[in-house]
Order: structure tokens, then sequence, then C-alpha cells
């Protein structure tokens, strides 16, 4: 009797021991939009704290900084705001080493907003990239390279410098780095931003490079610096389709 008490009794604590399994059955939202209607529910207080840094933020965000010729957006095989992009990262890169980088890559999908035709200001270039990413050199063999190309012929482009390819039939043909064929065993370097070093973006070749050299320098602020340069030197913005990128299908 003794024994059936201590089991009854130990069977009852792990029991209640036990945590419960919640179970959702039903959920709810609301969507409470942020815009002029919700203006007068704001804390006046805090409205009035806010107000004196939005006012130098804008100032800044507006200071004009060079001049687009064209409506630049990102789009595949190539466009002028990705192969702008890419070649920017290929003259910072090759500054940065004090010698010619090869090629560059660049993910539209880093590319979040168009450079407009006429002015651009420091905020049309925050609003492209809003990121924190930086400038990273890597190292990679041709057969590698080749296999990169690849995947942007599966994907239907993507943005490169200093390299061009042609898409048939899913697969990147008549690869070139500076003008030549690749070399599968040449090592090649490459300009792109730390997130696509990673392999992400399905950029997987990317992640296993023979050596990395990490610059430090931000893509937002290289982009904004060439902007200045190119505008102090009498220059506007002016990319061009060149053809790197070329669809066969």
């Amino acid at each position: 009797m003794k024994k059936y008490l201590l089991f009854l009794v130990v069977s009852l604590f792990f029991t209640f021991c036990t945590p419960k399994q919640w179970v959702l059955t039903n959920a709810t939202t609301t969507a409470i939009p942020i815009d002029a209607s919700t203006e007068q529910y704001a804390d006046k207080e805090m409205q009035a704290y806010i107000e004196p840094i939005k006012q130098q933020l804008d100032k800044e965000m507006n200071q004009v900084i060079g001049e687009s010729l064209h409506d630049m957006r990102a789009g595949k095989p190539e466009s002028l705001l990705s192969n702008w992009s890419s070649d920017v990262y290929l003259l910072a890169a090759s500054e940065f080493l004090k010698e010619q980088v090869d090629m560059s890559v660049v993910n539209m999908g880093s590319l979040r907003a168009p450079v407009l035709k006429g002015n651009i200001s420091v905020g049309t270039i925050f609003q492209l990239m809003p990121f924190e990413n930086e400038l990273v050199i890597l190292y990679l063999r041709g057969s590698e390279i080749s296999k990169l190309f690849n995947i942007f012929a599966l994907e239907g482009g993507q943005g490169i410098g200093g390299c061009s390819f042609e898409i048939k039939a899913n697969k990147a043909i008549n690869c070139k780095i500076q003008g030549k064929a690749i070399e599968e065993n040449k090592l090649y370097s490459i300009a792109t931003n730390d997130f696509l070093a990673g392999g992400n973006d399905r950029m997987v070749p990317l992640a296993t490079p023979e050596k990395r050299i990490d610059t430090g320098l931000k893509i937002r602020n290289i982009l904004m610096a060439h902007v200045i340069r190119e505008t102090r030197n009498g220059r506007k913005i002016d990319a061009k389709l060149d053809g790197r990128i070329s669809n066969q299908n």
C-alpha cells in the first residue's frame, strides 16, 4: 500500500510539473498607418525635441553633390545602375591596392533605389545604399569564377565590372576578364562587398577565396566620394550599357 501511494504521489508530482504545451487557436492583426493622419496623436514634447535634429539631417541629406545624365535603375542582364556601381567598386579597389583589380561583382539586391536623371544628393546615395557594407577584395582561381558566372547566367545576370560573358541555354559562354578568355588556373582579384564575400545571394564561390583583403571602406562612402570627385572635375555621372552581359537565349 505504501509503495502504491508513493508511486501515486511521484506520478502526480511529474504530472503537475510538466510544462503545458500552449497552442495558438486564434490571432487578429490591426494595421496602424504612420502618416499625416496620425500626426495629431504625436507626442508634442518629443516632436519638439526631434524637429531641430530632423532639420539638420534634412539639410545634410539634401546637399547636392553631383548630377546624373540618365535615369539609372537596376535590372538584368545588365543595367545602367549596376554597371555604374560595379565600375566604381573596381576603381575604388584598384586605388586602394595601387594596382589594377581584375573585376568586380555587385548584387542587384544591394541597389535599393534608382538614381534619377538630374541632381544627385547625399540622400540619393543613402537611399541607393542604406546598408553599412564594406569593400572587400577577394582572390579566386578562374575555375571558381567560371562557376560564379554560371550562377549569374541561371539568374539572368548580375552586376559585374571588368569582365563580360554571354548567356546561352542558361549557361555562361565567352567568359572574359579584362578582355581576355578566363584561364582556369590563374588567380584573379575581385572587388565586391562583405555581404557577398560570405557567399550570400547564392554566390557560393566567393565564400572560399584563396586570399581576402578587407579594406574597411564603406560602399556608400565610395559611391559618394566618386560622385563628388567627378563633379569637381567638371564631369556628370554618365553610365552606359556596353554589353558586358548579353542574353543569347
